[in-house]
């Protein structure tokens, strides 16, 4: 790949990358911007007991969170490396089993709740004077469980059909309705805890009918369906979510350990404080878990596509644009810490407003960590590397906060235990490094190195030029034809090669390089096996099924569409997928 190419091809990652990015961010902040409506609602309307009590009750979300993420994870990376191959269908059997899996979960979460809520209020460590609100939450919460696991996987659909527009129009109903219903069944109606749940379940049901009525769409390319769901990958979807389940689950676990050190150091007000914090934390590090999970995405495309160089393009750009933006926002909420806090206690004399103030600062300033964590975790994950990502979980999910907290509380109280959590993302840090360093079995001196990718990866004889007008059109059917050549593909096949090229690529810069667009660019990829020489063609223009307008002229007019008719006639296969807001264009001939 030549230097200009690598700019065009960073170009493009980019405009995928920041167009997949809000998005992931706005499905993360809305369960935060939720709680934190909620806990503001509950301090001020109810009392601050029911702060706790929504605290308590994270354990579950953090749960449901670890449901989500295995299935979520085994389906983004799944799906992501047939994307990559070219294999839509495939793509839409993943899916479709995603679907499947979160229906059946959500009804068994949503019964557990309804029906022992007194049981779970109780493993969740409430004592006697909060079993009772905590149950009413546990069951005005679970009627929305089912929906909420079910639009997660209806929102990653969407986005791998570009169809961001439906998700965010979700999210911004989702928050609508939870801040509406909250004010009008607490602050109104004086419902107390059974409305702020409720407010909640009746959101999720609105963002989820919302987002579904796109499967109703005779457009829709990955519509569910228990037909063609890939019911035989179902242990695969699960180990490779196994490291989401395994995080999440430790973080539950480190949440009970955490609120009984604090209960007992630094009493209900330390839980309070804890409380406000993690509804403000997940709303802090969306744009971190958002960036990440666009990196697992797009590692997972980029590794079914044997793509090196997009991958290193992308987590240069995770560590540069995202990065940077995740430094700007430490500093902006460190400098907020006395008005979040506020929001929560107005009393700014109380000891629970200045230990709110006190963990707010001191973690805030530690967010780039967070991220770094992040991105290695999710690359890893789509790469494969269940063991580091299994190993990094328990570390970064309870061990690493966990002993800080248990030697540091007792001596120190509230600030013993916020001083856990940057000093958990240090540990965690030195643990992946170390896991690194065995993994390569040597000191790791360049990027490729860090992220561990295999020496053969992408090592196919290959070719990546980019196109921006027709000169280059021609330019590079003649590069293509000679680079067959020099590989010893013979002469009629190279010509093809070169002929095939010429006609799909001059079509897009003909019928798709519009006026407004800002990236005119074609990325030409020629890969060489024993067997088939791989041409394809990725752009992002107008989306063009190359194939629909084959198939409509058929014989009745031989000279209609004759370049896609020649194409089509010369390879043995052609494969068209529009997802990622990308088209690409997959021509194999045989050697």
């Amino acid at each position: 790949m030549d230097k200009s190419t690598g700019k065009d091809n960073l170009a493009m990652i980019s405009k995928v990358f920041f167009r997949l990015f809000p998005v992931q961010v706005a499905i993360v902040a809305m369960g935060a911007i939720n709680s934190i409506v909620d806990g503001i609602i509950a301090g001020r309307f109810i009392d601050a007991k029911t702060v706790g009590v929504v605290g308590l009750y994270y354990t579950v979300i953090r749960i449901l969170e670890a449901v989500g993420a295995v299935l979520l994870g085994g389906v983004s990376v799944l799906s992501g490396r047939s994307l990559g191959a070219g294999k839509v269908d495939k793509t839409r059997g993943i899916c479709s089993l995603g679907f499947l899996l979160a229906l059946f979960v959500g009804i068994l979460l949503s019964g557990l709740s309804l029906g022992i809520p007194g049981t779970i209020a109780r493993l969740l460590g409430a004592d006697e004077d909060l079993i009772g609100p905590l149950a009413t939450y546990v069951m005005g919460y679970g009627i929305g469980i089912t929906p909420l696991l079910l639009a997660q996987q209806v929102a990653a659909s969407l986005q791998l059909e570009r169809k961001e527009k439906l998700t965010q129009a979700g999210v911004l109903v989702m928050i609508g309705c939870n801040v509406g219903l909250d004010i009008l069944l607490v602050a109104v109606l004086d419902m107390g805890v059974w409305g702020l749940a409720l407010a909640t379940s009746i959101s999720n049901w609105a963002y989820f009918l919302v987002m579904v009525q796109h499967y109703f769409s005779p457009k829709a390319q990955l519509r569910p369906s228990f037909r063609v769901a890939s019911w035989s990958v179902t242990p695969q979807l699960l180990r490779i979510g196994l490291p989401n389940a395994i995080l999440l689950g430790c973080l539950a676990a480190r949440s009970l350990v955490f609120n009984r050190v604090l209960l007992a150091n630094a009493g209900q007000d330390g839980l309070s404080a804890l409380s406000a914090f993690n509804m403000v934390c997940a709303l802090a590090v969306a744009v971190a878990i958002g960036g990440g999970a666009v990196v697992r995405m797009l590692s997972s495309v980029f590794m079914g596509e044997e793509n090196r160089e997009g991958i290193l393009s992308l987590i240069r750009i995770a560590f540069t644009k995202v990065m940077a933006l995740i430094f700007v926002m430490g500093i902006a909420f460190m400098l907020m810490s006395p008005l979040i806090a506020r929001c929560f206690f107005p009393d700014t004399a109380s000891a629970v407003y200045q230990m709110t103030k006190q963990l707010f600062v001191i973690y805030f300033l530690s967010m780039p960590l967070v991220f770094l964590n992040i991105v290695f975790a999710n690359h890893f994950q789509a790469f494969g590397y269940s063991g580091i990502s299994n190993i990094v979980s328990v570390v970064d999910g309870f061990l690493s906060v966990v002993i800080p907290a248990l030697i540091l509380t007792p001596v120190l109280g509230a600030l013993g235990a916020w001083l856990s959590f940057p000093l958990g993302l240090v540990l965690t840090t030195l643990c992946l490094i170390i896991l690194i360093f065995i993994k390569l079995r040597r000191r790791p001196v360049s990027l490729s190195d860090w992220l561990l990718l295999p020496e053969e990866f992408g090592d196919s004889e290959r070719l990546v030029l980019s196109i921006h007008n027709m000169e280059d059109v021609t330019d590079t059917a003649v590069r293509v034809q000679a680079f067959c050549m020099e590989h010893g593909i013979g002469d009629r096949i190279s010509m093809f090669a070169g002929l095939c090229l010429e006609e799909m690529a001059g079509n897009i810069v003909s019928h798709g390089f519009g006026t407004g667009r800002k990236l005119k660019m074609v990325e030409v990829r020629v890969v060489i096996r024993s067997d088939e020489v791989i041409l394809r063609i990725k752009d992002g223009c107008v989306p063009f099924n190359p194939k629909e307008w084959y198939e409509m002229t058929g014989d009745s007019d031989p000279t209609s569409n004759i370049g896609i008719r020649l194409v089509y006639g010369l390879a043995h296969d052609v494969n068209y997928q529009n997802l990622l807001g990308l088209n690409v264009l997959t021509v194999k001939l045989s050697v």
